[in-house]
C-alpha cells in the first residue's frame, strides 16, 4: 500500500497537478530554513528534480505542502542514497509528517518505512574469445603411431552466453535493509538447465549520518578494484563521506584465486594458464582477509586511495610453489624462508577528471613480504558514459603489468589473466537506449614476463538494467 501512495503521488507531480497545495496558500518554507536547504542540497545531488517543470527555484519561499511533495519524491528514491543523504530524508519526513500524511503518505511510528519492498535486476548477453589458444600441457608428451610427438594445434576459442540477476531489497526501518539477489547463467547450446544461486544476502545499517555497517555475503572493492572486486563473506564498516572515508573488512573472499598466464614457447608452443583457487572446502582452512581503506577528495577533480590488506590462513609458500608450477617447484631453503612469510598486500589509486570528458587513472599494488609480486595498471578515457542516458559514449586506453606473482584474484579489469601477464587493452561503451549498454573489449599484443606470446583476449556484451 505505501508504495501505491508513493507511486500515485509521483505520478500527480509529473502532470503538475498541485491542488493538493491549495489547502495551505501561504509560502511558510524560506531560504533561511534548515528543510529548504536540506532540499536544495538533495536537488543539487539529483535525490529530486523540485517543481514538476524538473527545477528547484532557489532563493524563493515554498508552501509547507509543496516542500512535502518533493519530499515524497525523496522517500521513492531512498534505498538509491547514501547514509548522509538518508538521514536527511528521514529528517524532512519527520519534520513533514502532517503534510505527507494529507497526501497519502503515511510517515508516523515509521510506517512508511516498515515493510518496503522493491526488486531491481540487469541482465547480459556476453561474447567471449581469443585469437588462440593452445592446451600445451595435456598433448606435448603424447606421440603418433610413428612414435614422434604430436605437434599441439592452434585454436580459436570462443563463448557466448547469458547471464540475468535480481535484487530484492527489503526495508526494515529507517536505517535498516536486507538484500537477497538470486543469479542465473548459461552459455547458450550447453547441455542443461541454467546455473542458479543466491548469490548475495546481506544486512546493512546506517548508525547516523556517516556510519554503514554491512553483514553478510555482499561486494567488496579492494583499493580501486585492481586486486579483487567480487563477493566477501563477513562484515564491512565505512565511515565518513565521498570527500573522505575510512573502511575496516573483515571475513572470507571466495574468489580468491590464481590465474597465471603461460606463453608460447619454443618447448611448449600456445598460450595456456593455470588457475587454482585459494578458498578452502573447510572454513577452519580459509584464508580470512582484514581489509583497511582510506579514500578521499583532493579538490573536487583528483581522488586518492590506499589500502592494506592482511591475509590469514594462507602460506606464502604455497601460493609461490603454485604460480611456478606446483608443490616442490621451490628449492627447500627458498621454501623455509617463505614459510615464515605472509601473503599481507598494499596498494595506492588515484583517478583525476581533466576537463569535463577526460579521466586518467591508475593503481598499484603487492605483497609485502614477496618479491617479483608489483602490480600495476594505468588508463586514460574519454567520454561520458552514463548507461541510464541514451546517446552517452566513453573509450578507454589501458596497460596492465601483471608479476609473477602478483595479488591479483578477481580484478575489476577485464583482462583475463592474473598474473605473468603484461598487455595494452582498449575498450569502449555506448548507451543505445536509457539503461541499456553495448560494450567492446580488446587486448593488444598480450605477452608473459617473459615476452612470450599470448593469444589476444576479445570481448563484447550487451548490458540491460531494471
Amino acid at each position: 500500500m505505501m508504495k501505491k501512495h508513493l507511486a500515485v503521488l509521483a505520478a500527480t507531480a509529473v502532470l503538475g497537478v498541485t491542488s493538493a497545495f491549495a489547502a495551505n496558500p501561504f509560502s511558510d518554507v524560506t531560504p533561511q530554513d534548515w528543510a529548504y536547504q536540506a532540499v536544495a542540497q538533495l536537488a543539487s545531488q539529483g535525490i529530486v528534480n523540485g517543481y514538476p517543470d524538473g527545477t528547484f527555484k532557489g532563493q524563493q519561499n515554498i508552501t509547507r505542502y509543496e516542500m512535502a511533495q518533493m519530499v515524497a519524491k525523496a522517500l521513492v528514491h531512498q534505498d538509491r542514497v547514501d547514509a548522509e543523504q538518508n538521514a536527511i530524508i528521514n529528517r524532512l519526513a519527520n519534520e513533514f509528517s502532517a503534510e505527507l500524511n494529507n497526501l497519502g503518505v503515511r510517515v508516523a511510528a515509521l510506517e512508511n518505512k516498515v515493510g518496503n519492498f522493491k526488486f531491481t535486476g540487469d541482465a547480459r548477453l556476453k561474447f567471449t574469445g581469443t585469437e588462440k589458444e593452445t592446451n600445451t600441457f595435456e598433448v606435448l608428451d603424447k606421440p603418433n603411431a610413428d612414435g614422434e610427438l604430436i605437434e599441439p594445434k592452434t585454436v580459436k576459442k570462443s563463448k557466448f552466453d547469458y547471464r540475468g540477476r535480481v535484487q530484492f531489497a527489503a526495508t526494515v526501518n529507517e536505517n535498516t535493509k536486507a538484500v537477497v539477489r538470486l543469479t542465473a547463467s548459461k552459455e547458450f547450446g550447453a547441455a542443461g538447465n541454467p546455473e542458479t544461486a543466491i548469490d548475495r544476502v546481506y544486512v546493512q545499517h546506517n548508525f547516523g549520518k556517516q556510519l554503514t555497517a554491512t553483514a553478510g555475503r555482499h561486494d567488496v572493492t579492494i583499493g580501486a578494484g585492481l586486486t579483487y572486486d567480487d563477493v566477501l563473506e563477513g562484515a564491512t564498516v565505512m565511515a565518513g563521506k565521498d570527500s573522505l572515508n575510512v573502511a575496516v573488512v573483515y571475513g572470507y573472499a571466495p574468489e580468491l584465486k590464481y590465474n597465471a598466464v603461460v606463453g608460447s614457447t619454443k618447448d611448449k608452443p600456445g598460450t595456456d594458464f593455470k588457475e587454482i583457487s585459494l578458498y578452502a572446502d573447510n572454513q577452519k582452512d580459509n584464508a580470512q582477509l582484514a581489509i583497511f581503506q582510506l579514500n578521499g577528495m583532493v579538490g573536487k577533480n583528483v581522488k586518492l586511495g590506499g589500502f592494506y590488506t592482511k591475509v590469514n590462513g594462507v602460506k606464502a609458500v604455497d601460493a609461490v610453489n603454485f604460480a611456478l608450477g606446483g608443490e616442490g617447484a621451490l628449492p627447500e631453503k627458498v621454501s623455509k624462508d617463505l614459510a615464515k612469510k605472509s601473503l599481507d598486500f598494499y596498494g595506492f589509486n588515484a583517478k583525476a577528471m581533466l576537463g569535463s570528458k577526460v579521466t586518467v587513472d591508475g593503481e598499484f599494488a603487492k605483497f609485502k613480504d614477496i618479491k617479483h609480486s608489483n602490480a600495476w595498471t594505468a588508463g586514460i578515457a574519454y567520454g561520458d558514459y552514463n548507461m541510464k542516458k541514451q546517446g552517452t559514449w566513453m573509450v578507454k586506453a589501458q596497460y596492465v603489468n601483471l608479476d609473477t606473482l602478483a595479488p591479483v584474484f578477481s580484478s575489476t579489469f577485464w583482462t583475463p589473466y592474473n598474473q605473468n601477464f603484461k598487455t595494452w587493452a582498449v575498450s569502449s561503451k555506448y548507451a543505445v537506449a536509457n539503461n541499456v549498454g553495448l560494450a567492446a573489449y580488446s587486448t593488444i599484443n598480450a605477452k608473459d614476463k617473459d615476452g612470450n606470446s599470448v593469444a589476444d583476449y576479445y570481448r563484447a556484451e550487451l548490458n540491460y538494467n531494471f
